[in-house]
C-alpha cells in the first residue's frame, strides 16, 4: 500500500477483516441513518489501528424524492455530485482529514459528467463510486456524508478495512481536499493552486477545468502553463511539467477521452463554437513514483515563459484582460499522506456557487 513514508509500499501483517454498511435504513438494518435533507450521517466508525481497504458510495443521480424528478437532468448531476460532503476523520480529531464533494472525489468532474472510468484508486462505475486507497490508522476512522442539499437521497454505502495488530509510526494518514476558484488567465499570470505542510508524499489530483472564454476555446493557451512544484521550500521548481497536459500524463493538448489506470481525461467538451463552455475533467494518480516532501509542497502553474514568439498573441491576450475577459474556472482535488493528521481546509463555496458549470462568465464577448 502507498502510505508508508519511508517508501515501504506495503502492510503486510494484518488481522482480521472489517465490514461496516451505511445509509440504507431498510429491510435488515432499520436502524441505520438515511442521507436526507440537510442531515450529515455517519457510514463507519472504526477503532484502530485499522486500515480502511474500500469505499463504495452509490450515485445520487436518480430522482429518489419526489421533488428531486422535476429537476433538469444537467442540473441534477451537479447537485448530487457536489451537494453530497465526503469527510473523513482519524483519532477523534476534531475537523476531517478528508473534505471533498463527493462526485469531485470520485474524479467525477465537470459537475458529475464525467464517463465512466475505472482506476487502481478510485472509480465511477454505473451508478456507483468505488474507493481502493488504503488509509491507515490508529486509533479510529469516521467516515461522513453531508448532504447539504433540500433533497432526501437514497443512498448506500459500505466500508471494508483490516484491522492491524500493532501501528508503525513510519505509516501517514490519507488526505484529501478541495478547491474552486476563477481567475483571469494572461500572459503574466502565476497562479497559486496548492500548499501542505509537513511530512508525506503526493498521491495524485483531479482537476475540473471550465471556461466559456471563447478565447480560450480548445483550451488553447490553457495546457500551456508550467507545473511546477517546489519541495521543501526550493526557490526553483523541484519537478516542473512543461504543460498541464503533460503533467496529467497526456501531449499535445487534451485531444480525446483516455481512461488508464494512474491518469486519465474521462470527460472532455472542446469546441470551437463561441455559445459553448469548454469542459475537462483529468485525473492523474501516483503509484511507486509518489512526490515526497519533509517540510512542505507547494503546487503553482506559471503562464510567464510562454509564446513570447508570438507578438500579435500577446498584445491580443493583454486587450482581453485590460477589457475584464479571460476568465479560467479550475476545481480542484488533491490526495496525499503525511505523519500527522490534521489539515486547514478551505471553505466550501455555496452550493449553487459548486454547482455552476462556470463560476465567472466574460465581461466581453471576445472574437479575436
Amino acid at each position: 500500500m502507498f502510505a508508508d513514508l519511508n517508501g515501504i509500499t506495503e502492510i503486510k501483517t494484518r488481522n482480521r477483516t472489517g465490514f461496516s454498511n451505511g445509509g440504507w435504513g431498510y429491510d435488515a438494518y432499520p436502524e441505520l441513518e438515511t442521507l436526507d435533507a440537510n442531515k450529515a450521517i455517519t457510514i463507519a466508525n472504526i477503532d484502530g489501528p485499522a486500515v480502511i481497504t474500500c469505499i463504495h458510495f452509490t450515485q445520487h443521480f436518480i430522482p429518489i424524492a419526489i421533488d428531486f424528478a422535476a429537476v433538469p437532468d444537467a442540473e441534477r448531476k451537479a447537485i448530487a455530485a457536489r451537494g453530497i460532503i465526503l469527510e473523513i476523520y482519524f483519532n477523534d480529531m476534531p475537523s476531517p482529514a478528508v473534505r471533498v464533494p463527493l462526485g469531485d472525489f470520485f474524479a467525477d468532474g465537470c459537475c458529475g459528467k464525467a464517463n465512466h472510468f475505472t482506476s487502481l484508486f478510485v472509480e465511477k462505475a454505473p451508478e456507483s463510486y468505488n474507493c481502493f486507497i488504503p488509509m491507515p490508522f490508529q486509533k479510529s476512522a469516521r467516515i461522513v456524508l453531508r448532504n447539504e442539499t433540500q433533497y432526501n437521497f437514497g443512498n448506500y454505502s459500505f466500508v471494508e478495512f483490516e484491522q492491524l495488530p500493532t501501528w508503525d509510526n513510519n505509516i501517514g494518514y490519507f488526505h484529501a481536499t478541495w478547491s474552486r476558484f476563477a481567475f483571469q488567465l494572461c500572459a503574466k499570470t502565476d497562479q497559486h493552486f496548492f500548499h501542505v505542510d509537513g511530512t508525506g508524499h503526493l498521491l495524485g489530483r483531479s482537476w475540473s477545468i471550465s471556461t466559456d472564454e471563447p478565447f480560450f476555446r480548445n483550451f488553447d493557451f490553457v495546457m500551456e502553463g508550467n507545473n511546477e512544484i517546489r519541495i521543501d521550500g526550493a526557490e526553483k521548481p523541484t519537478i516542473d511539467y512543461l504543460g498541464t497536459e503533460d503533467s496529467f500524463g497526456f501531449s499535445w493538448g487534451f485531444q480525446k477521452e483516455f481512461a488508464g489506470l494512474y491518469n486519465g481525461m474521462n470527460f472532455i467538451k472542446s469546441t470551437d463554437d463561441t455559445s459553448q463552455t469548454n469542459l475537462l475533467s483529468i485525473y492523474r494518480f501516483h503509484g511507486r513514483n509518489v512526490i515526497r516532501f519533509n517540510k512542505s509542497l507547494d503546487l503553482r502553474i506559471d503562464w510567464t515563459n510562454e509564446w513570447h514568439n508570438n507578438p500579435k498573441f500577446q498584445d491580443d491576450i493583454a486587450k482581453l484582460y485590460e477589457n475584464g475577459g479571460g476568465w479560467i474556472d479550475y476545481a480542484t482535488t488533491y490526495y496525499w499522506y503525511q505523519k500527522s493528521v490534521g489539515y486547514e481546509h478551505s471553505s466550501l463555496l455555496p452550493l449553487n456557487e459548486r454547482c455552476k458549470l462556470v463560476l465567472h462568465s466574460p465581461s466581453v464577448v471576445s472574437h479575436i
